[in-house]
């Protein structure tokens, strides 16, 4: 027979009893708390906004703008910006997007061509101090990327980066790996990592890898936006940082401009 002391015993509970609490907090689709004192606050959102191309089929980026707006955030990562199988062929998304919401948009097209203007972006009110693109295409898989930039939040550096997984999860293994790599190099940097992940089985070894390495994550059920019932869209935190509340914005708006809804969340910055 095995025996274990009494250290190890608590230790083992404690480690059981903090992969339950996850585990509960992973199948909550709203938080409500408090920025804890002496840390600063952030709100920002994720939302795939599928080429501006509603429900509707009506091509409307003028609605993703007043989406944008009325969510009210310091910054927000967007996927799917752009055109090349769906949109206004021609018209850079991200610029409009820049001019119609007042923010600064900081573009990550996967796609440049005379075939697409197409990708992700970061749009914000707050001082950026850096941006650098990162290539998460595998093989001849449908280009992929994600935008790794520093904002400063009341003067405080945060590592934010918006990414669009791929659609095999072999392929997502690779990116989810590039990703924690790239976040593993400067740890104590407070850091959010957000975007469609196209994961939504809970028993996902990419979505363990995540729970593993970030401290806390905001993973409401975002889409299908008429009846949301896969939690696509997800923000994580490490580094010191947390996400004391979060929600999935569903309003007569969101459900019809895109087929994902958008994830808002307010983050405490340490």
């Amino acid at each position: 027979m095995i025996r274990f002391s009494r250290d190890r015993v608590e230790r083992i509970a404690a480690a059981l009893r903090s992969a339950r609490a996850r585990r509960r907090r992973s199948r909550v689709d709203v938080r409500q708390g408090a920025v804890p004192d002496g840390m600063a606050s952030l709100r920002l959102a994720t939302w795939n906004i599928h080429s501006c191309v509603g429900l509707d089929a009506r091509f409307a980026p003028d609605r993703i703008a007043q989406v944008i707006r009325d969510l009210d955030v310091d910054l927000i990562g967007l996927q799917e910006v752009g055109w090349h199988h769906r949109g206004e062929a021609g018209l850079d998304q991200f610029a409009f997007l820049e001019r119609a919401t007042g923010l600064t948009a900081l573009a990550g097209p996967t796609k440049h061509s005379e075939r697409a203007h197409y990708g992700n972006a970061l749009l914000t009110r707050l001082p950026v101090r850096s941006v650098t693109p990162i290539d998460l295409s595998v093989g001849r898989r449908e280009p992929r990327g994600a935008i790794d930039a520093v904002v400063e939040v009341q003067g405080r550096p945060l590592r934010v980066i918006v990414a669009h997984l791929g659609l095999d999860p072999w392929e997502r293994a690779k990116q989810v790996g590039d990703i924690l790599s790239r976040v593993a190099r400067q740890p104590d940097l407070p850091t959010v990592f957000m975007g469609d992940l196209n994961e939504w089985t809970p028993t996902s070894p990419r979505l363990k890898r995540l729970a593993d390495s970030f401290a806390d994550v905001a993973n409401p059920r975002s889409f299908h936006a008429r009846m949301p019932t896969l939690r696509l869209d997800r923000i994580y935190v490490s580094g010191g940082a947390a996400i004391p509340s979060y929600e999935v914005i569903r309003t007569v708006l969101t459900r019809r401009a895109s087929d994902h809804l958008p994830v808002r969340a307010t983050i405490a910055v340490p």
